[in-house]
């Protein structure tokens, strides 16, 4: 039987975009023929062309070669383009979000003549972005709890394994008296599949923006406090004050969720953010890890998106927006080395 070709990119391949493209080029399957190409920084391009991608993961270590890579879109397009209309089945952008627009723009012709654009970034928002410049019925989005750390170009860390989601933040699937369109389905199947193929254990959900809240939610009670103090995710539970203030934050983006209409469910956020950063304890967020490198962080797509939202509904969020005026301010430091 002959196999299937699929063709995924990804866009921004840093350590979680490396990560979903190592796994996914390792699979070993006779039903499938899965091509991976990665966009990223010069370096670790570089890296990976010269001694192939290595992940590691605890003890074990996997070095894959069969990816190709490039630090810009040209000679992939003017190849590709020449053989076929669809240049990629699945499209993965997988850039920091603050850089999104300027990579919609940057790979414009490479998304138009893909089947399907797969988010799979920190923040709210993503998706009114990407819609902005393309189809939305053609919009996957996904979340991962897997973490990625970038120990040098090349060379990924597995830090810690996760579920993924994927849904389609315009498109319900399951609401009653529609057409269910066959392509949305196959393709959100496809991916999914394709992903548990991988190793990343990967469910379908009606409600990707629901998930993506309940994502946030937690990020808004570690990241920005974890980062101005620079405790590990454990820590901040040991003092009375930061915990508070943990759950102020949440409490205060719950109140926007719930003036969005967005549909939580009835877990206590709260409660479950401190769970995480207990179980988690050893960890630098990925916020301060952006810090301390001196880099932006997306504080604008966690806590500044909650200020923003409520900006729009006129409603207070004081802690979020103390929040994020503090990370920004943090940032200027760190960018100029102080």
């Amino acid at each position: 039987m002959e196999k299937k070709t699929i063709r995924i990119g990804f866009i921004g391949a840093g350590s979680i975009g490396s990560l979903f493209g190592g796994c996914i080029a390792s699979i070993q399957s006779e039903i499938y023929s899965i091509e991976v190409i990665l966009f990223g920084r010069e370096a670790h391009i570089k890296a990976i062309n010269e001694n192939g991608l290595v992940i590691s993961k605890n003890e074990e270590i996997q070095r894959i070669s069969n990816i190709e890579s490039h630090k810009n879109p040209e000679y992939v397009e003017k190849r590709l383009l020449k053989e076929s209309q669809r240049v990629f089945d699945f499209i993965f952008l997988t850039t920091k979000a603050y850089d999104l627009e300027i990579a919609l723009s940057q790979y414009k012709s490479l998304i138009n003549a893909s089947k399907w654009i797969v988010i799979l970034q920190n923040g709210l928002g993503n998706e009114d972005i990407v819609k902005k410049y393309f189809p939305k019925e053609k919009i996957i989005r996904a979340i991962t709890t897997n973490g990625a750390f970038l120990k040098k170009p090349g060379h990924v860390i597995h830090t810690g394994l996760g579920i993924t989601k994927l849904g389609f933040p315009f498109l319900n699937l399951q609401k009653q008296g529609e057409n269910k369109p066959f392509d949305a389905i196959s393709g959100a199947q496809l991916i999914n599949e394709i992903l548990n193929l991988a190793g990343l254990e990967t469910t379908l959900t009606n409600d990707i923006i629901r998930d993506s809240w309940e994502k946030v939610l937690i990020n808004i009670g570690i990241n920005a406090i974890g980062t101005l103090t620079r405790l590990k995710n454990g820590e901040l539970l040991k003092i009375e004050g930061l915990k508070r203030l943990m759950g102020d934050a949440i409490r205060e983006a719950i109140s926007v969720a719930k003036r969005k209409k967005i549909d939580l469910s009835k877990k206590d956020y709260v409660a479950l953010t401190y769970e995480v950063a207990e179980k988690t304890l050893e960890n630098k967020n990925s916020m301060l890890q952006d810090i301390l490198k001196g880099k932006r962080t997306e504080i604008d797509f966690i806590n500044g998106k909650i200020v923003e939202y409520a900006k729009e509904m006129k409603i207070h969020v004081p802690l979020n927006d103390a929040l994020t005026q503090l990370i920004k301010g943090l940032e200027k430091i760190s960018s100029e080395g102080f």
